[in-house]
């Protein structure tokens, strides 16, 4: 497929490429056969036949303008390519001229190669090995479930930690008590709506069995909740409202509420509106 693209013939493609570090590349005299018969000019010498230190390569594009590239032994110095084993050290003359023809080959004759590299060339390159990523760890939830002594200092259960033991610890062993006219606020280890199973009526919704985790303490009566709330809004200041329509325990409360006793909770939802008109 490669060959194709620049023109070859299926065998000649075959004889014409070399796969280094898994991408074809134009190798050996494929290279000025191409050019020529695109109607490019190739001319090649040393500054010392016998010796040469510098190769040169000039190439002539059809509409006649010149592209002349070199490759010295200061440059392979430089590269690191002279004291490598192999044709560096028994055909080091080939390898500058080579250097020079695909630098020259590369500027001069972009649109015929194609993006194609030359394998006298990419041979030299030093290979890069891929980046190791890291597998992907686990989410949240996945996290949450695993055991307590590699859950992270937290559990499914809000506001508790995990104890060198293993086992949840209120994250604070000595809260305030709140002031008299502070809004209700609900018992640290009280779990959140999704973390216990739906009600099955609104009779036994209003007093939910504890779920049996330890540490996570009782379950709230929703219903006595959200009658005491009613009662008690008439005489709330302004700022104890916006407390409670912020608190996210308050509000998980609410959520609760509205799932078990739809009529309570439009009850209590008029009792804050007519509070905060109040």
């Amino acid at each position: 497929m490669a060959g194709a693209e620049l023109g070859f013939a299926p065998f000649q493609a075959m004889q014409s490429f070399a796969v280094i570090n898994g991408k074809p590349n134009i190798w050996g005299d494929a290279l000025p056969a191409l050019l020529w018969s695109r109607g490019f000019k190739i001319k090649e010498w040393f500054d010392d036949e016998d010796a040469p230190k510098k190769a040169f390569c000039r190439i002539t594009r059809p509409d006649g303008e010149e592209i002349e590239r070199t490759f010295s032994l200061e440059d392979a110095r430089k590269a690191a390519l002279l004291g490598k084993q192999g044709p560096w050290q028994q055909y080091q003359k080939r390898m500058l001229q080579m250097r020079a023809r695909a630098f020259a080959a590369r500027d001069g004759a972009a649109d015929v190669l194609r993006g194609m590299h030359v394998a006298e060339e990419v041979q030299d390159y030093q290979v890069v090995t891929a980046r190791q990523v890291p597998a992907e760890g686990p989410n949240l939830a996945a996290r949450l479930a695993g055991p307590a002594e590699t859950s992270e200092g937290f559990n499914a259960v809000h506001n508790t930690e995990i104890s060198d033991e293993g086992e949840d610890q209120p994250s604070d062993s000595s809260p305030e008590t709140p002031a008299s006219d502070s809004p209700p606020c609900p018992d640290a280890g009280d779990t959140f709506p999704g973390d216990r199973a739906p009600a099955g009526d609104a009779e036994t919704a209003g007093s939910a069995e504890p779920n049996g985790d330890e540490g996570t303490g009782p379950a709230v009566d929703v219903i006595a909740w959200a009658d005491k709330l009613i009662e008690d809004l008439p005489f709330w200041k302004p700022e104890q409202i916006a407390a409670l329509e912020s608190d996210r325990k308050e509000l998980a409360k609410f959520a609760i509420l509205k799932a078990t006793d739809i009529k309570k909770a439009r009850d209590l939802e008029t009792a804050i509106l007519a509070a905060k008109e109040g």
